[in-house]
């Protein structure tokens, strides 16, 4: 047994292929670059996509370290198959839960669209300004970027309530402890359009506006 045999370093392929797995996984980061590219059905694809190839790559890093570690165990050359699926499995499903958890912290953009028109006090009251719009997102989606930008920010629940208009009575994520909640139309950026997009609202301690976040349901 050849002590270079026994600690092989792996072939040029198994770096491509960890490398290709790593970029696969990056692909997780482009709506917070194009939000609109969710709603493609080759992103829809890719996302049904992910489970599998974790599944995937489950198996190779389970069946390379056993192999590793019974080869360890029977005093054996380590086997340059094994050493290769094992690295490509662990750094696979270490680049997944990588990307997953980037994915939940990073701050994600407004929806495609919200910054497309002012916001107009009027236009928001009217009743139809959060239906569904045929071929078309919502007055209240077009105005979204200027009223978190320019409405919210210092204002108190009682202000924000005369602008624009009473929070709508609802269980609506009220485990979420918001204090405002307003429909705005239609969810975006989804290749099924089956849920509802609300704009939340968070007050602090003094009752001032703390903090947004765009949710459907």
């Amino acid at each position: 047994m050849s002590h270079q045999r026994d600690y092989a370093r792996p072939g040029r392929w198994v770096w491509a292929a960890s490398v290709v797995v790593v970029a696969y996984f990056a692909l997780l980061f482009i709506p917070k670059r194009s939000p609109d590219l969710r709603g493609t059905g080759l992103f829809f694809v890719y996302v049904l996509s992910l489970p599998v190839t974790a599944l995937v790559l489950l198996a190779f890093a389970l069946w390379g370290g056993v192999g590793l570690w019974r080869s360890r165990a029977r005093r054996r050359p380590l086997s340059p198959r094994h050493q290769a699926y094992a690295l490509i499995g662990f750094v696979g499903l270490a680049s997944f839960a990588f990307a997953m958890g980037l994915v939940r912290v990073l701050p994600s953009p407004l929806p495609t669209g919200s910054h497309l028109q002012s916001f107009d006090r009027a236009v928001w009251h009217d009743p139809r300004s959060g239906k569904y719009v045929e071929g078309d997102i919502t007055p209240r989606q077009k105005m979204l970027a200027d009223v978190v930008k320019n409405v919210l920010p210092g204002r108190t629940r009682a202000e924000l309530e005369e602008i624009l208009g009473p929070s709508l009575n609802t269980s609506y994520f009220k485990s979420g402890g918001r204090d405002l909640i307003y429909a705005l139309g239609p969810q975006r950026d989804s290749f099924f359009t089956i849920d509802s997009e609300w704009l939340l609202i968070w007050l602090d301690k003094d009752g001032r506006f703390k903090r947004y976040a765009i949710a459907n349901d």
